[in-house]
């Protein structure tokens, strides 16, 4: 959603020049052991609003939203540096937009801000509770498997070099886990790509969802009658 073409009945600091102060964000993002970690820190220069949040009247909020996922989430703070969030991988993919706001908690009545542009000078706004005061604008980050998920396909999969040189790659079932046999040019590229983060979604859908795929077309069919002790 574009917040800079809303219009709204009230100054909103960061639509246009509503109020003349500044309403900024500094955001990182970190993937780590299944977790996508978000640390913020809102920089607000207006004392009015300031007040607001120390007197929890007003709070920092940040809207995440993923449009692969359908994710969407509103993390509230009154703190300038929040606790780092953080939301499990799998419930992010691809583009993740954030938004960020500083809302109201509470209705506030006769509300004015001492850094008004002319054109509300002399004004007093009822806000209700959940309207926006300011908008910090908005952030994109991509979330993509992370080496930690990668790993924990070793769980019941391996990946190991076939006897030959070229060949196609095929599933074993006799062990405890399933093996993915490569050729050896095959296995050879792996090795040098296995733990660079670029290559994870690529090593996921070519090699790791094939052989799931297989397996469950494997176990589902006559094939896997000496293998009934492994499903």
């Amino acid at each position: 959603m574009n917040y800079n073409n809303r219009t709204y009945p009230h100054p909103v600091l960061g639509i246009e020049n509503n109020i003349n102060d500044s309403f900024e964000i500094n955001f990182n993002v970190s993937t780590d052991k299944g977790l996508i970690g978000i640390n913020l820190e809102y920089k607000l220069s207006n004392k009015d609003l300031t007040k607001l949040i120390e007197s929890r009247l007003a709070t920092y909020c940040i809207q995440i939203y993923c449009k692969g996922t359908l994710y969407r989430e509103v993390f509230r703070s009154y703190k300038p540096l929040p606790q780092k969030i953080e939301i499990p991988s799998t419930r992010l993919h691809d583009q993740v937009d954030a938004d960020f706001f500083i809302c109201a908690c509470d209705e506030i009545v006769n509300y004015t801000n001492s850094s008004v542009s002319d054109d509300y000078k002399g004004y007093k706004f009822l806000i209700e509770k959940g309207d926006i005061l300011a908008y910090g604008g908005k952030g994109i980050f991509y979330a993509n498997k992370s080496y930690e998920e990668l790993k924990s396909v070793s769980a019941f999969m391996n990946i190991d070099a076939g006897e030959r040189k070229t060949m196609p790659m095929y599933n074993d079932y006799e062990g405890d886990k399933i093996t993915i046999y490569l050729s050896q040019s095959s296995y050879e590229l792996y090795q040098k790509i296995k733990n660079q983060e670029f290559y994870f979604d690529t090593l996921h859908s070519s090699l790791v969802l094939p052989a799931l795929i297989e397996a469950i077309r494997f176990a589902q069919s006559d094939e896997s009658e000496d293998y009934q002790d492994r499903k």
